[in-house]
């Protein structure tokens, strides 16, 4: 009998065997330029950073895709120090350039990423990634005429005549000349809580 049921079945040939799949999501895609606003976690000086120290920023703004959420509030994204120029004795502005690679989700998704700097809230943007601190030349230029100003009042007061008040000038100039190039400019510092944007420089799939 369970011969014949075999040999039946043999007779009826294949079966069309039906595969349920449940409904695969297309891959979310952020094309590249998209910018991401975050706001820095820790502190960054040019005073004491060195290329390759590690930066950490938390997304501030949601970045949406045809209504939908996908990079949500709270998101972490990790970079590094690319370079770090300090203020020059005489001339030059701080710097600081910033690169970003790693995103990673509320949920604990990490995914590399290729981002770069779009702005700051401090300082001002230069180039692809870098931000740049302020010039000291109305401050250095200060600094001599305020020297050059109070030699001229102590040159008068002790000789007693004009002669005397150019030369404590000259002299008061010199020495705050000699002060602004033995002193370097203002670091660049970027405080906890600096509004940041991270540009993807390539396309991300989430």
């Amino acid at each position: 009998m369970f011969g014949l049921m075999i040999i039946a079945l043999l007779l009826q040939g294949p079966r069309d065997v039906q595969l349920y799949t449940a409904d695969v999501k297309p891959p979310i895609v952020l094309t590249k330029g998209t910018v991401i606003p975050v706001e820095l976690l820790n502190r960054l000086s040019t005073k004491n950073l060195v290329g390759g120290e590690n930066i950490y920023t938390r997304t501030i703004f949601p970045v949406t895709i045809n209504n939908e959420i996908v990079i949500p509030v709270g998101t972490n994204i990790q970079g590094k120090i690319q370079a770090v120029e300090r203020p020059g004795r005489v001339k030059g502005k701080a710097s600081l350039t910033l690169s970003f690679q790693t995103m990673i989700l509320p949920n604990g998704v990490t995914v590399p990423i290729y981002g770069g700097l779009g702005g700051s809230d401090e300082g001002h943007r230069e180039g692809e990634n870098t931000v740049k601190g302020e010039s000291t030349k109305g401050k250095d230029a200060g600094d001599i005429a305020k020297a050059g100003a109070g030699g001229g009042v102590v040159g008068a007061v002790v000789r007693g005549d004009r002669r005397s008040a150019g030369i404590g000038a000259g002299i008061g100039a010199g020495i705050g000349l000699a002060s602004v190039l033995m002193t370097r400019g203002e670091d660049l510092t970027l405080p906890k809580g600096t509004a940041l944007e991270v540009v993807l420089e390539e396309k991300l799939e989430l």
